[in-house]
């Protein structure tokens, strides 16, 4: 009777299977976060780069613009979840006096609680009298088991010269 026990090999696969499960699912939950954690950073700097870029193609800006490039970079995240709980979106126009001395001349800020650019990111991007865009996104990425792994943020920083003026106008205001 052992040993027909011991031959009998019914079941086995059953059994590697019941084995191997685990481990194959813990896998393939590994790498779709390791995907998503990727995405999420590729997103996050092209969009800052986009709103850099677009807002350093006007002349002037009024705020209704400015919400239109934000609204522009939650598209570039899509399908990512880009609502103002895990987006922020500071823009700023940092100045550069007659003694290249930075300055913020102007900021915008749109999403969750964040500090604005600091001035001296444009030290040495620019000649006096002039200005660069200075575009600050902040992501924060949920994973979809978030109640095992942490949540990752990505803070982005673009920078861009204007293209068709010094100093760009927010509201009216050159600085």
């Amino acid at each position: 009777m052992i040993r027909r026990w011991i031959k009998d090999t019914h079941g086995l696969a059953a059994v590697e299977f019941a084995l191997i499960a685990p481990v194959m699912v813990a896998a393939l939950l590994g790498m779709i976060e390791v995907n998503n954690i990727i995405t999420s950073y590729s997103k996050s700097v092209s969009a800052a780069q986009s709103v850099s870029d677009l807002v350093s193609q006007s002349n002037s800006l009024v705020t209704s613009q400015v919400d239109s490039i934000v609204v522009a970079a939650q598209r570039i995240l899509d399908p990512l979840i880009s609502d103002a709980t895990t987006l922020s979106v500071d823009v700023s126009s940092i100045a550069l006096d007659a003694n290249d001395k930075p300055y913020q001349a102007w900021t915008y800020h749109w999403g969750k609680s964040s500090t604005p650019p600091s001035p001296t990111l444009a030290t040495g991007l620019g000649a006096a009298n002039e200005s660069v865009i200075v575009a600050a996104l902040s992501y924060t990425c949920t994973p979809l088991i978030h109640e095992i792994l942490p949540q990752a943020t990505f803070n982005e920083i673009a920078i861009t010269r204007p293209r068709t003026t010094r100093k760009i106008a927010y509201n009216g205001v050159t600085g």
